[in-house]
């Protein structure tokens, strides 16, 4: 056992390799996808690329710690503690590795065969490329458009929020801070979503690694922008197909959403670009989630079907939260939530 940052390590014997990859899991509570995601990259890493799996457990109360010990002794395992967020766990797990790529993959994403093999191309091939992500999709082939995006800045913001991107095929200029179109192709992007990332470990380190400040949502697109603005690039791989069940943090009840979700964004934005940029993006989080939240409220009082009310009342929780946001903090997440998937921005 060895100990680093707080946080209580199993670890085995390195493999050297011409060329590694380091898998990195953050898990909380979630142990039968776990145990699931083990056992699926045993048929998912390529031949010939030597392979290890962290996986960083922040407190779970379930039995997945002692699953893990068990039924996977040569996964290195780093107990954090507490539950620590999933930046922290990510960055902890990554810095016990050092292989030359960091596959980050949550325990609701599930691979294909050539999935990785060709993310790994795609760094191959470009060596200012510092991370790639797959085409998610949910399990009946639809694609999600949470895969990756614009670079988020308050136009792609506003062109999601009013539902512009749309026009986005004659107008690229209002193209969203999600990739709403089913490209089929590879892209240079502003993000990718970090539910499945390929990173090159030289340009995480050169930039610094998640920010920590992040408990949940943002990391991705945080990472990528500073990888960005250091000049490397970003690449959305739209010919490469993982699924995301959109599960992993919690089984959400229906209209239920978390107020990390918009503080994240708002409080990255405030950061990141600041200034009047930021009160607009609440404002406008406030009109277009407010409005559409009582449109559908009226379909359901017209139609009384559950899906109007479940959207309607998560779009009015929405604009709630751009109201309090920054005034009311979300709270620490406690039981019921780890990193969950992103809902529209």
């Amino acid at each position: 056992m060895s100990s680093t940052a707080g946080a209580t390590t199993t670890r085995s014997m390195p493999v050297d390799a011409r060329e590694r990859v380091d898998v990195v899991i953050v898990n909380y509570n979630t142990a039968d996808l776990l145990v699931d995601t083990l056992e699926d990259l045993q048929h998912r890493m390529p031949d010939g690329v030597d392979w290890s799996v962290y996986v960083a457990d922040n407190l779970s109360s379930d039995d997945s710690v002692e699953r893990v010990r068990s039924l996977w002794p040569d996964v290195h395992l780093i107990e954090m503690g507490e539950n620590a967020g999933f930046c922290r766990g990510n960055n902890a797990a990554i810095r016990e590795g050092d292989a030359e790529y960091v596959l980050l993959v949550n325990t609701d994403t599930r691979l294909f065969p050539d999935t990785v093999e060709r993310m790994l191309d795609s760094l191959r091939d470009d060596p200012d490329a510092a991370v790639v992500g797959p085409r998610l999709q949910f399990e009946d082939g639809r694609f999600q458009a949470a895969a990756g995006g614009a670079e988020v800045t308050l136009r792609s913001y506003l062109a999601g929020c009013f539902g512009l991107e749309r026009f986005a095929d004659r107008f690229p200029f209002l193209e969203g801070a999600y990739t709403t179109r089913d490209h089929g192709r590879a892209l240079r992007v502003g993000w990718v979503s970090s539910a499945c990332m390929l990173l090159r470990r030289s340009a995480i380190e050169s930039v610094g690694l998640m920010d920590e400040r992040i408990f949940l949502y943002m990391d991705d697109v945080d990472l990528c922008h500073r990888l960005r603005s250091a000049g490397w690039s970003v690449w959305f791989r739209g010919d490469v197909r993982a699924v995301h069940f959109m599960s992993g943090g919690s089984l959400r009840k229906p209209g239920t959403i978390s107020p990390h979700t918009v503080d994240s964004l708002v409080r990255w934005f405030d950061r990141t670009h600041g200034g009047w940029r930021s009160g607009v993006l609440r404002g406008a989080g406030v009109v277009a989630h407010g409005a559409r939240g009582g449109r559908l409220a009226l379909r359901y009082a017209i139609r009384r079907d559950a899906e109007s009310l479940d959207r309607a009342v998560m779009n009015l929780r929405l604009a709630r939260y751009y109201v309090h946001t920054g005034v009311e903090p979300p709270g620490p997440a406690g039981a019921s939530e780890s990193h969950q998937p992103k809902e529209p921005m």
